[in-house]
């Protein structure tokens, strides 16, 4: 199977906004009602050049630093995030906020089974993601792909983050089967002869770093490896292999 990036989100760098309440004090904490929320980021981003279908708040914002509030914002059908809402600063009336970007597993699955199909030419069955994608460069989720009756558990891995833009790519693997079956091969071509099984832990996962280790028995004989990914491709996984210690 292959990777791909993906920019499923729309890259608006919102930045903090602010939402000033009606009335001239509080005597309680002021809150920010879900469809004002809703209806001043739709606004904002409209403006910013990218008019939302829909904008979905879950539930009114607390005018408390650091109190939060998802939002689901769809841009397209198969185009939308669910930012975090959080407050960073009330003054007065006024609230201010920022959003930091985040998909859901349900949006997350969909975008993985359009890159995988795209990219490897693949119906997929379906798809399975443990948790959503955090907007931060670095994070990573797992989800289990279902194509043609085999199931291959999936990382993806975000690459960038601009504003409510996130680029995610989905990391290339090598099933179990393919491992030791390549591995075989290279044994064979550095011993003039093919080592009689491999069995390896499971699954390479292609980030470069990422290790498995494999058993290799050629007669009476067993010797352990350890596979080390060094690079990958959309089409291939290269890895390097070391008597294990």
């Amino acid at each position: 199977m292959q990777s791909s990036g993906l920019r499923p989100v729309v890259g608006i760098a919102v930045g903090a906004l602010a939402l000033a309440l009606a009335g001239c004090s509080f005597s309680t904490t002021p809150v920010v009602a879900k469809s004002d929320l809703q209806q001043d980021i739709s606004e904002r981003l409209e403006k910013a050049g990218q008019k939302p279908q829909s904008v979905t708040c879950k539930d009114n914002l607390t005018g408390e630093v650091g109190k939060t509030v998802p939002c689901e914002v769809v841009i397209t059908d198969d185009n939308s995030i669910e930012p975090i809402v959080k407050v960073t600063k009330v003054e007065g009336t006024t609230v201010s906020y920022e959003m930091t970007p985040a998909v859901t597993k349900e949006q997350l699955a969909k975008s993985v089974s359009k890159i995988v199909s795209a990219t490897s030419g693949e119906k997929v069955d379906s798809v399975t993601c443990e948790s959503g994608l955090e907007g931060k460069k670095g994070s990573e989720a797992k989800c289990d792909v279902t194509a043609g009756g085999v199931t291959v558990r999936r990382t993806v891995d975000v690459t960038e983050v601009d504003g409510l833009l996130i680029s995610f790519t989905v990391v290339p693997s090598m099933s179990k089967q393919n491992v030791e079956n390549t591995l075989l091969d290279k044994l064979a071509e550095q011993l003039g002869q093919r080592p009689d099984s491999a069995d390896c832990s499971g699954p390479l996962d292609g980030k470069p770093g990422n290790t498995i280790d494999c058993k290799v028995v050629a007669g009476d004989e067993t010797q352990d490896f350890t596979l080390t990914v060094k690079s990958a491709t959309d089409d291939r996984i290269n890895f390097s292999f070391a008597p294990k210690n």
